[in-house]
């Protein structure tokens, strides 16, 4: 009896390990980069923020926040200028957004009860409509020719308050803008 007690005890220690393992994912991973490997990006100092571009369904708000929150990162080590002319190099943020639908097969459609009494049976499909979006950083030399792009998808949408929103915006915004500039040159030019 006291072994049986020491499995399960032992079992569920380790389900309850397996589970809490299980919910540290790396975000980082889910970052996506590109860049020109002969652009020397260890000269850059100075950034001035262009227009962001949205696509689907996103409302000008969310566009106007994930704008700020890709400024706020970048003030933390870059420069900010007063005109594109004066930067040493653009950013331009773009939201994407899009609707989709899911559909599952339900292999067990058979259910129990019809009001009080009976079996049912429903169809053995599940539909589910979702958004996904994606916040995209794309840094451009002042000449407009693409030098670095980040992207990472988004779940700021899920949220309902503006400041939830914004908080998450940042987040992602600093995974992305955390692999910029690549380390792929060392000194000055």
């Amino acid at each position: 009896m006291a072994s049986l007690l020491k499995s399960i005890t032992v079992a569920a220690l380790g389900l309850i390990l397996a589970l809490g393992l299980g919910g540290c994912v790396n975000t980082a991973s889910r970052v996506a980069v590109d860049y020109d490997p002969n652009f020397k990006f260890a000269n850059l100092r100075s950034y001035y923020l262009l227009d962001t571009l949205a696509s689907g369904p996103v409302s000008p708000l969310e566009s106007k926040r994930a704008s700020q929150a890709v400024d706020d990162i970048l003030k933390g080590s870059y420069q900010p200028a007063a005109s594109a002319e004066e930067a040493d190099f653009l950013v331009r943020v773009q939201l994407f957004s899009s609707d989709k639908v899911a559909v599952y097969q339900d292999p067990f459609s058979i259910y129990g009860g019809y009001r009080y009494f009976g079996f049912g049976w429903r169809a053995p499909l599940r539909v589910r409509e979702y958004r996904e979006s994606s916040l995209i950083v794309d840094v451009l030399s002042p000449e407009n020719a693409p030098l670095w792009r980040g992207s990472v998808p988004s779940t700021a949408g899920r949220f309902d308050a503006p400041e939830q929103q914004l908080f998450r915006l940042r987040e992602e915004a600093a995974l992305i803008l955390g692999r910029f500039p690549p380390y792929n040159d060392v000194g000055y030019d």
